[in-house]
């Protein structure tokens, strides 16, 4: 882009073309989503008037041919700074041809070139629209992994239950499976805070992971607009856990559960006893129907592997076992 000789408006805080009320922040190149009340004694001009009131106090309006792009932009950063203005405004800056950047427009003239929320002549046509971009900005990589996070921890008390029951019978591999999440959900909380923040959002603390992610998800929609991750979160976990209950009432979860006490009966029997230090039976078996047989694996301390016969004996569960010879 080739730079014009022509007067710029200098970054700083001008009338709002959409409210009287306020002034917003014109970053040099076009308005940006800044916004606050107008000072009790108003210093802000129009945007015609930019030029007059800069000559007027002794400002120096820059031309493009004094400097370049690179450095009108950098300016303008730095003004935005000193007021706390976050600096992220890239979907401006990329798009600063389009906007009518270097071609002596004003920001009046180029809020009607726009499509930003300060462009729009209805004040709840500008409020909406400006709701939905901020929604889609506080959507982030991160805020989505904390939403599905339940399927992770319903798949980790899974893997922990099969291993407590037929591996290694240690109350810690339930510790490990609640923890994991934990941990990781402060870790997206770290990283989503981070892209917040970059956007010019207040980001709430990482430390709300510490009450798990339905924590940090309820502290996050209190600081930034959407209700997405938040949703998705409680959608997924009635999904993932409520479903357990209702199989658990339809009768569906009986053969799991039989299936669960007889490993259970027979490990703390035969490893108690001394007659094997490890049992190992079939987690998916028809362990409901009356008459049933199959068999379990048991291995001596000296390594040698015996079956143990398993009979399914009443309707309410019962069984009996035994070890072959």
């Amino acid at each position: 882009m080739t730079d014009q000789a022509t007067r710029v408006v200098p970054a700083g805080w001008y009338q709002d073309p959409a409210a009287s009320e306020q002034v917003r922040w014109w970053n040099g190149l076009a308005w940006t989503e800044h916004v606050r009340d107008k000072p009790m004694v108003s210093q802000t001009v129009s945007a015609a008037g930019a030029a007059a009131e800069a000559a007027a106090s002794g400002v120096t309006i820059r031309t493009a041919s004094a400097e370049t792009t690179e450095e009108r932009i950098a300016a303008a950063r730095q003004l935005e700074r000193e007021f706390g203005i976050s600096t992220s405004e890239n979907e401006i800056i990329t798009s600063a041809t389009a906007l009518g950047y270097g071609t002596g427009a004003t920001p009046a003239a180029t809020t009607s070139a726009t499509t930003s929320a300060a462009g729009s002549a209805n004040p709840a046509a500008r409020r909406a629209a400006e709701g939905r971009r901020a929604t889609a900005r506080t959507a982030t990589g991160s805020a989505w992994l904390i939403a599905l996070s339940p399927i992770l921890a319903a798949l980790l008390g899974l893997v922990a239950g099969y291993v407590y029951f037929y591996l290694t019978p240690m109350p810690v591999v339930f510790v490990i499976a609640l923890a994991v999440p934990v941990l990781l959900g402060i870790l997206w909380a770290i990283g989503d805070g981070r892209a917040l923040r970059a956007r010019g959002f207040d980001a709430p603390s990482a430390a709300w992971g510490l009450l798990g992610s339905l924590g940090y998800l309820i502290a996050r929609r209190s600081k930034v607009p959407g209700f997405g991750p938040l949703a998705m979160f409680l959608v997924v976990g009635l999904l993932a856990f409520g479903s357990m209950p209702v199989a658990a009432v339809l009768g569906q979860m009986r053969p799991l559960t039989n299936a669960l006490k007889i490993q259970s009966t027979i490990s703390n029997d035969y490893i108690s006893h001394g007659k094997a230090v490890s049992v190992n039976c079939p987690p998916f078996v028809d362990a409901v129907t009356v008459g049933t047989l199959y068999t379990c694996d048991s291995t001596q301390a000296t390594g040698v592997h015996h079956l143990v016969w398993v009979s399914i004996d009443g309707d309410d569960g019962s069984f009996s076992y035994a070890l072959a010879l």
